[in-house]
């Protein structure tokens, strides 16, 4: 059978075909799917094999085309055999995320409708059968890993499903119902992150999910690297069930370019997988980067005077770097050679302390990365790009990707085309493996010829998510929404078609929900959602984030949300980075029984009260901070207040929070404090 690159199951038969026994993924799991402390790999031939099987055996099961699948676990080897088994049946894929709690599954399973559920653990599986006994028609529960204890009868393992499969069902039969899908198939249904209210089901097609993978790798530069097939490898730790780690680690990284997806043990464990594995690519979101740049910083705040002037040198160098490259501006002979040393003496050590010594691409997306943040990542020679979309548009609708501003390559001459070449030669291939451009005289001498030639020309703006990707069309509303039409467009939310209706404009385009501008060179700035602006009840309009964002820039804040919708003005709650304000105490020589104990102290009060005056000058006086609380327990994904990309759910914040925030207002309101008492009405939490 000849396989089409126009449905993702024809993509990823085609590239198993082609590069059968060599690496495909990487996880810390054995063969019957348990956790273990080793890294095991499968080739790409491994996986169709499994993947071919495993469908058979759900085909054995009754799955028919158009049927819909759960896959409800955390990332690892066996939810890309899922997926692409689901895929090869012609079936919908339900992917959920793995913090659900069992309302949510409940939800999601019955409302899609979904016939089978694929779980990971045995605690998943106990909770899709406690929705099942709920009254959700669940037909079958299949397990990655062994299951403990009595099995009931509608449960199966991976193994089990296979040996079915093998046994019950041909591969002609599943080769004919992978022919049979269309680009104009539903290829998934993937539930929103609920920031601003219940999960819809955003159904996305084949067209849709294929179109963005063409979308994300428009560029001179992948298109050469999709030629040159360098294999690298991704450390994959967002959650596949979302939009923007499913297209940019899985559909485009090992779809399309073939290379290898790298499971990272969790959020938690990234800093220890990427000192184990090293890898090339990073997509990940902007706390990452966000807490690498805190940590960074600390660790160079306990240096002596020396270091850090050192260090400032080499910072500096570095953002004239990335100033350039905003514009793509060639630097002067004197601020490359400054570079080249930076690199060389300074910025090659704190890339490889962290594992980063061989990333040749990182990226931002889910959310807003502070220009300060970004600035000072691309100033070490990482090279970072942020993007824009979201969950319906499947979801790169922006991106601000490495491209040579002038120049298109099929039409340039042999020695741009060679600079080119050279450039990713050395900043691709080399890096790759360990090789930096500077740390080597011919290769410096190489890049710095390179970088006269055509690199200069590479064009990326910090602070923006990038231009409209191709086949993309793009309007800024009369109140400043970002709207957008494109083959990557979901076809609109599952069972809801009066919210489908509602998200689109009489004329086509989706209503993104985000505030944004275009720059004179047709960069996009989202500054805000449009359904998380804080309204005073003066009338003031007040986007929280960039806000927030400068506050989390301050050494000693790691959260900090705004409070002051329909209220006179605005307050934050603020999670202190617990482990430098630790530091700080033991330097100032303050004891603390407890964390609660420390944040209670007046001088780390007064500490965390200068960067909050800090942020507050540089706002006008109706966004400034009047008063703050100081939490020793954070946001979080268990508590519910963050999304599984860790944006803030405001709604259950204010929710959950409520009581201590009716208390900081009602503490700098004497008229109103007073009438609460005296009703009786107020509660003090302890």
């Amino acid at each position: 059978m000849t396989y089409k690159t126009d449905t993702l199951c024809g993509m990823f038969h085609k590239q198993a075909n082609r590069y059968k026994n060599l690496e495909m993924l990487r996880g810390k799991y054995d063969k019957e799917g348990r956790p273990q402390n080793a890294w095991a790999s499968q080739s790409w031939k491994d996986v169709q094999d499994e993947v071919v099987d495993l469908g058979r055996g759900l085909v054995a099961l009754g799955l028919k085309p158009g049927d819909r699948v759960a896959v409800f676990s955390e990332n690892r080897p066996r939810w890309v055999i899922a997926d692409q088994a689901i895929q090869a049946c012609g079936a919908v894929g339900v992917p959920l995320y793995s913090t659900l709690t069992l309302e949510e599954l409940s939800y999601m399973l019955g409302d899609s409708g979904a016939r089978m559920a694929i779980v990971s653990t045995q605690q998943k599986l106990e909770m899709a059968l406690k929705a099942k006994s709920h009254g959700v028609p669940l037909e079958a529960v299949i397990t990655m890993g062994p299951i403990e204890g009595q099995k009931p009868e509608c449960v199966y393992t991976f193994a089990e499903i296979i040996g079915i499969g093998k046994s019950q069902a041909s591969f002609n039969h599943l080769e004919d119902r992978m022919s049979r899908v269309t680009p104009d198939d539903i290829a998934s249904i993937v539930y929103t992150s609920g920031t601003s209210g219940r999960q819809k089901g955003a159904v996305l097609t084949q067209k849709n999910l294929v179109s963005n993978i063409f979308q994300n790798t428009n560029s001179t530069i992948f298109k050469r690297l999709k030629k040159l097939e360098p294999h690298l490898t991704h450390l994959c730790h967002l959650p596949l069930c979302h939009a923007y780690g499913r297209t940019c680690d899985y559909h485009v990284g090992v779809l399309h370019l073939g290379n290898v997806l790298v499971f990272a043990e969790s959020f938690e464990k990234i800093q220890e997988n990427l000192l184990e594995t090293r890898p090339n690519v990073v997509i990940t979101i902007p706390r990452f980067f966000e807490k690498y740049h805190h940590s960074v910083l600390s660790v160079l705040s306990r240096q002596n005077n020396r270091t850090q002037a050192f260090f400032s040198w080499a910072m500096r160098v570095g953002k004239r770097y990335t100033e350039a490259m905003a514009h793509a501006r060639r630097m002067p002979g004197r601020d490359i050679l400054q570079f080249a040393l930076a690199n060389a003496l300074v910025f090659n050590k704190v890339r490889k302390l962290s594992g980063m010594d061989r990333l040749v691409f990182a990226s931002s997306g889910g959310g807003k990365l502070s220009e300060e943040v970004c600035a000072f990542i691309r100033a070490l020679g990482i090279q970072l790009s942020e993007g824009y979309g979201l969950t319906e548009t499947s979801p790169t609708i922006n991106l601000n990707e490495p491209e040579f501003k002038g120049i298109h390559s099929e039409s340039v001459g042999w020695f741009t085309s060679k600079m080119i070449d050279w450039t990713i030669d050395l900043v691709v291939t080399n890096l790759a493996q360990g090789k930096s451009p500077y740390a080597n005289p011919l290769r410096a001498l190489k890049m710095d010829i390179a970088y006269r030639g055509v690199a200069h020309r590479l064009e990326i703006k910090p602070g923006t998510v990038g231009r409209p990707v191709i086949w993309t069309e793009e309007r800024i509303a009369e109140d400043g929404e970002v709207l957008v039409k494109g083959p990557q467009v979901f076809q609109g939310y599952w069972k809801m078609p009066e919210e489908t209706k509602e998200a689109f404009t009489d004329d086509g385009f989706f209503k993104t929900g985000d505030i944004g501008s275009f720059d004179e060179d047709g960069f996009l700035r989202i500054t805000d959602r449009k359904k998380e602006i804080l309204i005073t009840s003066g009338g003031k309009n007040i986007p929280p984030h960039p806000i927030e964002l400068a506050l989390m820039a301050r050494p000693y804040i790691e959260q900090a949300c705004l409070i002051g919708d329909a209220r006179k003005y605005i307050t934050a709650l603020i999670c202190p980075d617990i482990q430098e304000t630790k530091r700080l105490a033991k330097k100032l020589g303050i004891l603390a029984a407890s964390d609660q104990e420390l944040l209670e102290i007046s001088q780390i009060r007064q500490i965390i009260q200068k960067q909050v005056d800090e942020v507050n000058a540089t706002l006008p006086r109706y966004a400034q901070i009047k008063y703050f609380m100081l939490l020793d327990e954070p946001f979080s994904l268990e508590t519910g207040e963050l999304t599984p990309t860790f944006k803030f759910k405001r709604r259950v914040i204010e929710d959950r929070r409520k009581e201590l925030i009716e208390k900081m207002y009602l503490e700098h309101d004497p008229a109103a404090l007073a009438q609460k008492q005296q009703n009786g009405k107020l509660k003090v939490p302890s």
